[in-house]
Formats: structure tokens, C-alpha cells, sequence
């Protein structure tokens, strides 16, 4: 997955090298009421926000970064989360994508409700989620059952542990999750941690559909048309 090349192809062609850019991490002030385990909130991982102009995009990573410049330099540094999160801020300046800002509050809980909505009228019986989403992991938990949940995470803080009902495996068992799922649920962050073409890879290996979610993946799921799932982003 050669994001450097994707944004470079895209700022040459359309002249923006030498536009300004800002990052800096971001917080979506999530609602912790009812979920107290978010990522963001517990601090494993933080949301990198590239501001061009006035267009946003993201990149979740466990790597905090501040900067300023143009987008020949980002280019230049070639850090993997700021090429995604620019990627996404270019993509949504150029109205190619969308849905590129996180959503906010009890907004993660209403998403799950309405992932969950889908995957049963579609009438999914098994579903596997890669990457630890509390709100997703307990409404599906609720909707299907945690026999019918299979959850993978990298955080060693997670693995192993039992979350919401159903015990967290280690990500380098993606496989048997995917053999084991009617549906895969993947986090957009894949493309920043390196994972994203060993799950694709293998959902097609076995044939199953795999759905994308998140605002990180907001401008490769376009440039390489695939199923995405972000209702509430801005």
C-alpha cells in the first residue's frame, strides 16, 4: 500500500505541493457514560488531524506528531500517519471523499446501533471485528450474541482480556477470525499500522465481504473502492 504515491499523484496533478497544511492531535470529546474504554480515551491511541484550508482529515495512531508546512514536506518526511491524514484532508478539499472527521459524544454508540441495524436485516449470523471498537463490540454483542463476536486487537492491554463478553484475541490470529465470520469489520487505522493488505489479502482468500470503518481509511477506501461504514462522520 504505497500511500506516498496516492497523495503525491494527487497534489502534482492538481498543483497543491505547495499548500499550506497543519497537524496536530485532535480530540472528538467522546461521551463516556456508558463506554469507558475507547481508545482515544485511554490513551493507546490518539487522533492526528491534518487541517488544509478548511478541510479535515484523520489518522489514529499510537504516535503523537505537531506540524506545520507544506505538503511537499509531509511528502518529504514521509511519516505514514501524516501521509494518511493529509491524504484524507486533500481528498476532502477536492470533494473526492467524505465523512473524513470523527464524530463526537454518544455518536460512536448511535453508529454501532445503526452497524448493527444493517448486519441484521442483512441476516449475518457470525460477525468478526478487527480492531478493538467498544461501542461496536457491545451492540453486536447485544444484537447477535458473544458466541456470534469475534474480536482481534494488538494492544496487549486488550488481548486476552474479556471485553463486553467476548475474550479478545491477538491480531495475528486475523486469520481464523476470518475463516470463522460471515462478515469482517476491519479499522481504517490498518493502513497506518501496517496490517491493511495481509487482512485484505485474506478476505479475499476466503471469500469474505470485509467493511472498513472509520474516518482514517476515508480516502484509500475511495481510491480502491472499498466497503466502507461511517455514518456519523462530519
Amino acid at each position: 500500500m504505497n500511500v506516498k504515491k496516492f497523495l503525491e499523484d494527487l497534489v502534482e496533478k492538481y498543483n497543491l505541493l505547495d499548500e499550506k497544511v497543519v497537524i496536530k492531535v485532535a480530540d472528538p470529546k467522546l461521551d463516556t457514560k456508558r463506554i469507558k474504554d475507547y481508545p482515544l480515551v485511554t490513551g493507546k491511541e490518539v487522533l492526528l488531524r491534518a487541517y488544509l484550508k478548511d478541510c479535515k482529515g484523520e489518522a489514529f495512531t499510537d504516535k503523537p506528531i505537531e506540524f506545520e508546512g507544506t505538503i511537499r514536506e509531509v511528502l518529504e518526511r514521509n511519516n505514514i500517519q501524516e501521509l494518511v491524514a493529509v491524504l484524507n484532508a486533500v481528498m476532502k478539499y477536492l470533494n473526492l471523499t467524505d465523512k473524513t472527521e470523527h464524530c463526537k459524544g454518544d455518536e460512536p454508540e448511535r453508529c454501532a446501533k445503526e452497524l448493527a441495524k444493517m448486519l441484521k436485516e442483512e441476516n449475518i449470523k457470525r460477525v468478526g471485528i478487527i480492531g478493538f471498537q467498544p461501542a461496536f463490540v457491545k451492540e453486536l454483542v447485544k444484537t447477535f450474541g458473544a458466541e456470534n463476536v469475534i474480536v482481534s486487537d494488538l494492544n496487549p492491554e486488550n488481548v486476552g482480556k474479556v471485553k463486553y463478553g467476548v475474550k479478545v484475541i491477538h491480531g495475528s490470529n486475523n486469520e481464523e477470525l476470518i475463516k470463522k465470520s460471515d462478515i469482517v469489520l476491519a479499522t481504517g487505522s490498518t493502513i497506518v499500522n501496517g496490517t491493511f493488505e495481509e487482512i485484505y489479502n485474506l478476505a479475499k482468500k476466503y471469500n469474505k465481504r470485509i467493511i472498513f470503518y472509520g474516518t482514517t481509511i476515508a480516502g484509500i477506501s475511495k481510491l480502491l473502492n472499498l466497503e466502507r461504514f461511517c455514518v456519523l462522520g462530519r
